[in-house]
């Protein structure tokens, strides 16, 4: 028999020992290989939901809302600015494209957006089936919507005031779709966007049968207004200086969506240091129960030592036993705890989708593949040189008399 056959006998002989090293092992592996994911694609999937949005006006509050609502579209609004003055506070030289954004509807949970043509440029898309709006209560939808909702050019559906399903329906006001857009990997894929002249119609109808229903007279029609104007700039140099000007401004507010990503980031790293640093426990304490195994199974095995050394067996033989074995321990926790991290991962992906619209890549790059498998590797072998040694070193008088 080879010393591979030999490894797998003896690991299948001590089936239940070995699947508690795997176990625990692959524990560690999995917290591991997750934290590296979520560091690396958590950022780059905030990334691409903002698409080309590297700045966001709305009211005075938290930049971080800001970002969440209208940028994100996983919050709610905190008021409106006035369109006009919102506008002009920002000036068009170092900007390469603005679009307002006005919040108030949706459709079965689907955020409907009104905005103008320039969100085009904003998100850089392009419609993938259909046209553009061409007036108010027609409708583009992003490629997720699409999907999701099951509609498609031509449809008709009819929105209910608030963001999120339950709200009054708006059935005297159905809107249609003009056209899809084609896949970003951004917000956009997930919105409805119509022009905003929509809203301003919808809800000035809804204040209307409000006051009617309340004996007021009918409210005047407001002047214009937006729950944020996303900009998008013509260098990153204006980043700067252009927040700045904004929040100078009275009741305006500017919010970057890198910058904020990166405050997350750094308040989380505390977390995600402490959660990399226990998968790294879990990964000795199994590197260590291998090593007492192997220990172990060695000295359960002395009257099998003896006999291959009979057999004519070269010390060095009986070394490459224990390395096999713990070599195989090491890839089946490797395996397994990767095959954990990506069902881990693809829980959080589809609930970060769900309720954040981040769109997570979560296969395992092969760099951390080769770097978790080196480190599965080399624990077996340090957790294998001890008995591997007494294996070698044993003389073959000893082993019998043991």
């Amino acid at each position: 028999m080879t010393p591979l056959s030999l490894s797998v006998a003896f690991l299948r002989h001590r089936w239940g020992q070995a699947l508690l090293s795997v176990l625990v092992g692959a524990l560690g592996v999995a917290a591991v290989e997750t934290i590296l994911i979520a560091q690396r694609e958590i950022p780059a999937a905030a990334a691409r939901a903002f698409g080309g949005v590297d700045m966001v006006v709305g009211p005075k509050g938290s930049a971080l809302d800001l970002v969440m609502c209208c940028v994100l579209h996983v919050s709610e609004p905190r008021g409106l600015v006035p369109l006009a003055s919102t506008v002009a506070a920002i000036p068009p030289s170092l900007v390469r494209a603005t679009a307002p954004i006005a919040l108030g509807d949706n459709y079965r949970g689907t955020r409907v957006v009104g905005s103008t043509p320039e969100i085009l440029s904003i998100y850089r898309a392009r419609i993938a089936e259909g046209t553009m709006w061409t007036k108010p209560l027609e409708t583009v939808i992003g490629a997720e919507t699409a999907r999701v909702l099951n509609l498609k050019v031509g449809d008709h559906f009819v929105g209910s005031h608030g963001l999120s399903a339950g709200g009054e329906v708006h059935s005297e006001f159905p809107y249609v779709v003009a056209g899809v857009f084609a896949p970003t990997g951004s917000a956009l894929d997930r919105l409805i966007v119509t022009p905003i002249e929509t809203v301003y119609v919808i809800h000035h109808h809804h204040e209307t049968e409000e006051a009617e229903a309340q004996g007021r007279p009918a409210p005047p029609q407001a002047p214009p207004a937006a729950s944020a104007v996303l900009v998008s700039f013509r260098s990153p140099v204006a980043l700067a200086s252009l927040p700045r000007l904004i929040d100078a401004t009275a009741n305006l507010s500017a919010a970057s969506p890198a910058l904020e990503t990166a405050r997350l980031a750094r308040a989380a790293r505390p977390a995600i240091v402490a959660l990399f640093g226990l998968g790294l426990v879990f990964s000795g304490i199994a590197a260590a129960a291998a090593a007492t195994a192997l220990m172990a199974a060695m000295n359960m095995r002395a009257k099998d030592l003896a006999l291959l050394r009979a057999l004519g067996a070269r010390p060095v033989d009986l070394a490459g036993i224990a390395l096999i074995e713990a070599a195989l321990l090491a890839m089946a926790t490797v395996v397994l705890g990767l095959l954990l991290a990506l069902a881990l991962t693809g829980v959080a992906a589809h609930i970060l989708a769900v309720h954040d619209g981040l769109l997570l890549a979560t296969t395992p790059k092969p760099s951390d593949v080769a770097f978790i498998l080196a480190g599965a590797l080399g624990a077996a072998v340090l957790a294998a040189v001890m008995p591997a040694v007494r294996a070698a070193r044993a003389p073959i008088e000893t082993v019998i008399n043991g």
